[in-house]
């Protein structure tokens, strides 16, 4: 694609968007606000100094924490439910930190360690000296909403969940080395042991490192007394799902699908204990024009994700915005089947993709995107060319060494000719009477993904493939996705900051559920294996660097750019602590500065 060709499509986007907000703009500033009234509008309620409004470009999934898969689901499980230990990422070595009451794992580097131990159900764990048993201990001061205590029992339970191939949890894979699991089922009798309601052990088949068995086990639970009764094909569809108990700072006062969740303070809660902020609206604004326009517009306190472009008109339209930078924690990809799809949920046979199959022809889509054009186009200085899924944040692990796949047209070219791809009459590739012609999903409300897929479309069709787009709203875009319904697609991964990458790669499709690509390499999942039995994340870093160059090689996915979060925060919130963990890392801590428009 002509670099005019980018030119004139982002200043069409601009001209677009500039528009559109101006219309947006007019029509908030003139029904947003009655008669000096500061109170948000919408069911969420409360006066304008005791609501947060978050807005947010999807509906949760669910707020189950053994279904929930999208980031909104877990921004807003995080602040429900109770969580067995807490957790600290540091800046300085890319190392995760885990913290109980009264222990930590590792010392914490100067200027680090902000957070609070306090929300962590465990008072300390002990490790035995074959590296094969956890023990936690157990606060007792901990309560479900509904008065009962949260005890070990609720985490067995919860494993079982998290276990059972009926309700398919995605994170099945964080019981990979319990007891059983290598005979092909774990063995919760011997796996997990509640001695008593304070006590919780976990047992191991194999030597499993400390820093990898504490991330394994603090799966976030359910309450079992209420959940006991529900069977597992009734799970994922059951009433209770509507209605989450939990133990956290919030819990959920309303939640009207498609439009907002609104949590208020658990009063009672030591965990750590109520949030500040008596009332958090998390609403569901597609548009991401509309969503700027109200956080211009002060409808919104909190919009994620925030074009560079519109940085300075925003902050000149409204002195009262602040835009936060994090990184680099999210990257955007093409997703390939490499797989057919079809003939797998038909008869459970792997059989190459016809177009996707083969990691030549995957290595030529790779190069025949340029990338650097959506970033100079977008991103700009906020985005960082992508090779693989390990960020150079995880500065110990990252492999600095590998080349990027340069924009090469030509080269991509004969790759595809030696793959049997020649062009039709129309210009279109074509082999053994198949057309290279696939429609490109992406999820609604994505600006920026909009903006790439119309250049990776140009681009492909310069080397004579056609890709169709078709965007789909967010919900059914991720249904589709989970249930690998979807041959090519552009999506997101926030990645997990503790490298562990079976759920996504892993071999066996049926046990990593975030595999939608249908990937399988022995040698990959071999390399996890071996990393995960050095005891020291650190001495696990050769196999990291080989399992990068493994992914850089058979490009599973096109690797697009890591982003820069940019996020926009009404003034009025004080308090916030941005950094890689994310953006509502502390939410349960900020406060809102009283509005001088609130009347007495």
């Amino acid at each position: 694609m002509a670099k005019q060709d980018i030119k004139r499509i982002t200043a069409l986007c601009r001209i677009t968007c500039s528009l559109l907000l101006a219309v947006v703009v007019l029509t908030l500033s003139s029904c947003g606000r009655s008669k000096g009234n500061s109170g948000h509008s919408g069911t969420g309620g409360g006066a304008f100094d005791s609501t947060l409004v978050i807005a947010m470009l999807g509906d949760a999934d669910y707020l189950n924490p053994v279904l929930g898969s999208t980031v909104t689901s877990g921004n807003i499980i995080g602040l429900i439910y109770p969580s067995l230990l807490q957790s600290e990422f540091d800046t300085e070595t890319g190392l995760l930190n885990y913290m109980a009451l009264e222990k930590k794992l590792r010392d914490v580097t100067a200027g680090q360690g902000k957070k609070t131990p306090k929300g962590a159900i465990a008072r300390s764990w002990s490790m035995s000296p074959d590296h094969k048993t956890l023990t936690y201990i157990l606060r007792s001061d901990a309560f479900w909403n509904d008065g009962k205590p949260v005890v070990s029992g609720d985490f067995k339970f919860s494993y079982q969940l998290y276990g059972n191939p009926v309700i398919a949890s995605a994170r099945q894979q964080y019981l990979a080395e319990l007891v059983g699991a290598d005979k092909g089922q774990v063995d919760f009798d011997k796996a997990i042991e509640t001695p008593n309601d304070t006590t919780l052990v976990f047992r191991f088949y194999k030597p499993v490192p400390e820093h990898l068995a504490l991330f394994h086990t603090s799966l976030t639970p359910l309450p079992a007394h209420q959940w006991k009764n529900v069977k597992p094909d009734e799970f994922r569809h059951s009433p209770l799902n509507l209605e989450p108990l939990g133990a956290g700072p919030y819990h959920l006062k309303s939640w009207k699908q498609q439009q907002e969740i609104v949590l208020e303070a658990s009063r009672k809660s030591h965990l750590p204990k109520p949030g500040n902020i008596p009332v958090i609206t998390f609403r569901v604004v597609p548009d991401y024009t509309v969503r700027l326009a109200q956080l211009q517009t002060g409808a919104v306190d909190v919009v994620e994700n925030i074009k560079p472009e519109d940085f300075t008109a925003l902050l000149k339209a409204n002195k009262q915005i602040d835009v936060k930078t994090v990184g680099l924690r999210v990257y955007d990809y093409v997703g390939w089947s490499n797989i057919d799809q079809n003939e797998y949920r038909r008869s459970g046979q792997i059989k190459p993709h016809p177009l996707f199959g083969s990691a030549r022809v995957r290595l030529a889509l790779t190069q025949a995107i340029d990338r650097e054009a959506i970033i100079d186009g977008y991103l700009k200085e906020y985005g960082v060319l992508c090779n693989t899924d390990v960020s150079p944040s995880l500065k110990w692990a990252y492999n600095d060494r590998i080349v990027a796949h340069s924009f090469d047209p030509a080269k991509a070219s004969a790759l595809l000719k030696a793959e049997g791809w020649q062009p039709g009459p129309d210009g279109i590739l074509q082999k053994q009477g198949r057309k290279f012609s696939f429609v490109l999903y992406t999820n609604a409300g994505n600006a920026r993904r909009n903006y790439a897929s119309v250049i990776i479309q140009q681009n492909l069709r310069a080397i004579g493939i056609d890709c169709k787009l078709d965007v789909q709203e967010s919900n059914v875009f991720f249904e589709n996705l989970q249930q690998r319904k979807l041959d090519a697609w552009m999506a997101g991964w926030s990645i997990g900051l503790e490298i562990d990458p079976l759920d996504v790669w892993g071999s066996d499709l049926k046990k990593s559920r975030f595999n939608f690509t249908g990937y399988q390499n022995p040698r990959l999942d071999k390399l996890c294996e071996l990393a995960k039995e050095k005891m020291e994340p650190t001495g696990a870093r050769p196999y990291w660097l080989e399992y990068q160059e493994i992914l850089h090689r058979d490009q599973p996915i096109t690797f697009l750019y890591w982003m820069k979060e940019t996020q926009g925060f009404s003034r009025r919130i004080e308090g916030e602590e941005l950094n890689i963990s994310g953006t509502f890392y502390n939410v349960d801590d900020w406060r809102l500065r009283p509005s001088a428009n609130v009347a007495p």
